[in-house]
C-alpha cells in the first residue's frame, strides 16, 4: 500500500511539473534607450538565445517579484523544471554549428553509406552533419534496394 501511494505522488508531480509551466510575464526588463544607428541587426533567433539565457540566470525571488507574489513549493519546483529545460536547449543550441544542408554530412552519408555514417559520429560533434550523414545514407540504402531489384 505504501509503494502505491508513493507512485501516485510520483505520477503527481510529473503531473504538475507539465501542467503548472512557469510562464514569464510580458513586461520586459527595463533597457536603456539607443538610438536606432546603434542597434545592431539581431535575429529572431538570437533575440530568443538571449532571453532563454536571462531566464536561465533568474532567480526564484526574482521571478517572484516580477509576478507580483511569492511562489508556492509547486510553482518553483515548474519553475525550476523549465529552466533545467531551457539549459538543455541552450546547450543544444550551442553545440550545433550550423543550420540547413549540411553538404559534407549528405555526401558522406550518400557515397559512402554506412561508413560515412560511422565517420560522422566518430569525427563530428556536429548535430546537423550526423543528421545529413543519416538522410544521405537513407538514400544510399534505396538506391542500393533499387538496383539489387
Amino acid at each position: 500500500m505504501r509503494s502505491v501511494k508513493f507512485l501516485f505522488g510520483i505520477l503527481f508531480l510529473f503531473m504538475m511539473s507539465s501542467f503548472s509551466i512557469a510562464a514569464v510575464p510580458f513586461s520586459s526588463p527595463a533597457t536603456p534607450a539607443i538610438s536606432n544607428d546603434a542597434v545592431p541587426a539581431v535575429s529572431k533567433k538570437q533575440q530568443q538565445l538571449m532571453f532563454m539565457k536571462w531566464f536561465v540566470n533568474l532567480s526564484v525571488k526574482d521571478y517572484g517579484k516580477m509576478r507580483g507574489k511569492k511562489l508556492n513549493f509547486f510553482e518553483k519546483f515548474s519553475f525550476k523544471l523549465t529552466q533545467h529545460r531551457m539549459k538543455q536547449h541552450l546547450k543544444a543550441a550551442g553545440s550545433s554549428e550550423s543550420e540547413g544542408v549540411n553538404w559534407l554530412g549528405l555526401a558522406a552519408g550518400l557515397f559512402l553509406g554506412p561508413l560515412g555514417v560511422l565517420g560522422a559520429y566518430l569525427f563530428s560533434d556536429d548535430k546537423n552533419l550526423i543528421k545529413w550523414s543519416w538522410i544521405g545514407c537513407g538514400v544510399w540504402a534505396l538506391i542500393v534496394l533499387i538496383i539489387i531489384l
